[in-house]
Formats: structure tokens, C-alpha cells, sequence
């Protein structure tokens, strides 16, 4: 870890796009920990009504949770990811970060000194952990899954351009079923040291 501390001299920032129960914010929060970095994930929306003068509850509503029909008709929704990309933009201005979800590798797209990490792992791994985690039933935790993947599907495609999960989307893409969350953050790790020794 201090051969990634000495060699990045610019900023650092992390995108994590995440299935539900893939262990998203387990990584982001154990990278922010190790390497002394901001973490956001849905603390984004407390920032982003503060900016704007809303009401933390309308971003929580139009948070990755709508499907393509009703973000299409909806202005507002629309309005609201505007608001929250110039949050994600001047909270990466102000230097190292790591942001789970939120569209964050689009946003910062521009930037070179982002690294957009996807995370997936296997169904069955994914409702063993839903079911431990909020004691629900294996059908429940399916149901889950299936609903948080379609809308965050349709809420990153709508408003990217791109496909969610897909790989050429992101810098890295990992399996936590197969690689444990300890390893995946050491591989995010050696990603980051890669690309910015590629710089030179």
C-alpha cells in the first residue's frame, strides 16, 4: 500500500457501480478506510439538497428507483440528476474520492484521473447475502435483486447512454463471488497503480 501512496501524486478518485448484495459498499467504504479517502454513496443526496434547496426526501424518491417510462416523462427526475452531477463534480474538484453508484463514472467522464470500478457477483452468492443481512426469505431476496437491477439498469442506461454492467463501461469489472472483498479491494489497488504509472 505505500508504493500506491508514493506513486499517485494526482487525484484519486474511485466510481463503484454495484449490483444489490455484490458488495459495492463493503469495497468503497475498506478503499476509502485504506487509502484515506472521501466515501458517497447516499450521503450524495443530503449534499445535493442542501445545494439546491430541496428536500432530501424528493432525491431519495428519484434515486436510481425509477423505470425508463417514468424517467422519460419526468422533467423533474431529470432536473434532480442534473443537481446531483454538479454535486458529484465539485465534491471530485476538492480531491480524493470514492463514490458508489449514482451514475458517478458518466459524470466524471471528462476527468483523467478517474478509475470506474463494476462489481457483480453470482445470483445465488447474492440472496445467501440479502437473506443474512435482512433476515428475509430466499423468494424475498430474489425479488430484491430482480427490482433493484432493473431500475438501476434503467436508470443508468436513460441517463448514459450506456449499458449497466456492462464491461467495456468501466476501467475494471470484478466478480465477488469469485474474488472475496479483501482481494478485490487489493486489485483495485494495483488497478489504480497501473494506471497511473501508465501516465509516465
Amino acid at each position: 500500500m505505500q508504493q500506491l501512496l508514493t506513486i499517485f501524486t494526482s487525484t484519486m478518485i474511485i466510481t463503484i457501480g454495484r449490483q444489490l448484495a455484490a458488495g459495492g459498499r463493503a469495497v468503497g467504504k475498506m478503499l476509502a478506510e485504506r487509502l484515506s479517502l472521501r466515501y458517497y454513496d447516499s450521503a450524495l443526496l443530503a449534499l445535493a439538497a442542501k445545494e439546491s434547496g430541496l428536500s432530501e426526501e424528493a432525491f431519495s424518491a428519484a434515486d436510481e428507483q425509477y423505470n425508463i417510462f417514468t424517467l422519460a416523462l419526468s422533467s423533474d427526475n431529470q432536473r434532480l440528476f442534473r443537481i446531483q452531477s454538479d454535486v458529484i463534480g465539485k465534491v471530485a474538484a476538492d480531491g480524493d474520492c470514492v463514490f458508489v453508484g449514482r451514475a458517478a463514472d458518466y459524470v466524471l467522464r471528462q476527468r483523467q484521473d478517474v478509475l470506474s470500478v463494476f462489481l457483480t457477483a453470482d445470483t445465488g452468492d447474492r440472496i445467501d447475502r440479502l437473506m443474512k443481512d435482512r433476515q428475509i426469505t430466499e423468494k424475498e431476496a430474489l425479488t430484491l435483486i430482480e427490482k433493484a437491477d432493473r431500475r438501476r439498469a434503467d436508470y443508468y442506461n436513460f441517463y448514459t447512454g450506456k449499458e449497466w454492467g456492462r464491461a467495456c463501461s468501466y476501467h475494471l469489472c470484478i466478480n465477488t463471488s469469485q474474488i472475496p472483498i479483501e482481494s478485490a479491494v487489493e486489485l483495485i489497488c494495483q488497478a489504480i497503480i497501473k494506471k497511473e504509472t501508465e501516465k509516465h
